[in-house]
C-alpha cells in the first residue's frame, strides 16, 4: 500500500484517539476528555488496533498499559497532531519574533511623504522583520505577480486590479510653489498669472495625464512646461533658483522651504484632490502579520495627511 493510499484512509480522529488513551491509559477518561461515549471510544480502540495491527493496550492488574508498539507512537503522534493543529489554526501574529520581508509599493513622492515614520513604528515593533520598498508607476500591478505584493499605497492616478482590497486613507490639495522672490509670492494670483509661467512637472510614478492638467483642459486652457523630472528634490532646488511654479501636493515641499528658500500659494482654479488609498490582494486579506503591516501603515499616512488639514 502506498503512501497516498494510506493518507486517504486516514481517520485523523482516531489519531486523536489514540493521543487521549495514551494520555490517561483509561477509555472512559480519554472519552470524557473528547466528549464521546465510552462504548464510541471503545470502538475506535478497536479500529485503531486493526489500523496498527497490535493491540496498542492490554488490562493487568494496574490497569490498562499501553504495548511496545503504542509507545513507539506517542512521539511522533504528538508531533503529528501539534503540526496539524498549526496547519488549522492561525498563530498568533508577535511582531518583536517576526524575521519577514514585507514589500510596500509606493511612489518616490509618497515614499519621501511618509517613509520614515512608516519606518520608526515598524522597526520599534519588529526589530527583525524588514521593509522592501519598490517603486510604483500607474500600470505595474497590472502586470505584477499578486505574490509579489504585500501592500500598495496608490493615488486614484494608478491602475489597480479590481479584485484588490482598497482602504481610503486620506487626501491631498495641491498647491502652487515658487521661490521666496517670485513675482507672484505676493499680490494678485490669478489663472492668467498662473499661466503666464513655465511650471515643473515631476513623474512620479503616474502617466502623462495628472489632475490638474485634466482640469485645465476642461477650462480650455495649458499651462507651458518648462521642466519634466522624475527627481523631486532636485525639482524643489531647481523652482528655488528660476521663475518657474511647481503645483504639488505639500506634505513633501513643506518640508524643504527653508532650505530651497520656497514658498507656496492656493491654486487660482479649482481643482480635484489626490486621493489616497492602501491596497492589496486577496490572497494576503486575511494574514495576520498583513493586518498588522496595514494597520501600521494606515495610521501613518492618515495622521500625516490629516496634520496638513485634509480630511477622509
Amino acid at each position: 500500500m502506498n503512501r497516498t493510499t494510506v493518507l486517504s484512509q486516514l481517520d485523523f480522529k482516531l489519531l486523536l484517539s489514540l493521543s487521549r488513551l495514551l494520555k490517561h491509559r483509561s477509555v472512559s477518561l480519554a472519552a470524557d476528555e473528547m466528549n464521546m461515549s465510552q462504548p464510541a471510544m471503545s470502538r475506535s480502540l478497536a479500529k485503531l488496533r486493526a489500523m496498527f495491527n497490535d493491540p496498542l493496550f492490554v488490562r493487568t492488574s494496574n490497569g490498562m498499559q499501553p504495548t511496545t508498539r503504542a509507545l513507539s507512537l506517542e512521539q511522533p503522534l504528538n508531533r503529528t497532531l501539534e503540526q496539524l493543529n498549526e496547519l488549522v489554526l492561525n498563530k498568533e501574529f508577535l511582531p518583536k519574533l517576526c524575521n519577514r520581508n514585507f514589500r510596500l509599493h509606493m511612489s518616490s513622492y509618497t515614499a519621501q511623504a511618509h517613509l520614515s515614520d512608516i519606518s520608526d513604528e515598524f522597526y520599534r515593533a519588529a526589530p527583525k522583520a524588514q521593509i522592501e520598498v519598490i517603486d510604483l508607476k500607474e500600470k505595474s500591478l497590472l502586470n505584477q505577480n499578486a505574490q509579489d505584493i504585500d501592500l500598495v499605497l496608490c493615488s486614484q492616478m494608478m491602475k489597480v486590479p479590481e479584485t484588490y482590497h482598497r482602504f481610503p486613507v486620506g487626501q491631498e490639495s495641491s498647491y502652487c510653489f515658487m521661490a521666496k522672490n517670485h513675482p507672484l509670492a505676493t499680490g494678485k494670483f490669478a489663472l492668467d498669472d498662473y499661466l503666464r509661467y513655465s511650471h515643473i512637472v515631476t513623474t512620479l510614478g503616474g502617466g502623462p495625464n495628472f489632475p490638474i492638467e485634466t482640469t485645465l483642459s476642461k477650462l480650455g486652457k495649458v499651462r507651458k512646461v518648462g521642466l519634466r523630472s522624475p527627481h523631486y528634490l532636485a525639482a524643489l532646488e531647481v523652482l528655488s533658483r528660476s521663475q518657474m511654479l511647481f503645483s504639488s501636493s505639500p506634505l513633501v515641499p513643506d518640508r524643504f522651504r527653508e532650505q530651497f528658500s520656497i514658498t507656496s500659494r492656493p491654486l487660482p482654479f479649482m481643482h480635484d484632490t489626490l486621493q489616497y488609498a492602501l491596497a492589496w490582494p486577496p490572497t494576503v486579506h486575511n494574514d495576520p502579520a498583513q493586518q498588522w503591516f496595514r494597520k501600521i501603515c494606515g495610521d501613518i499616512i492618515k495622521n500625516n495627511l490629516n496634520r496638513k488639514g485634509t480630511k477622509l
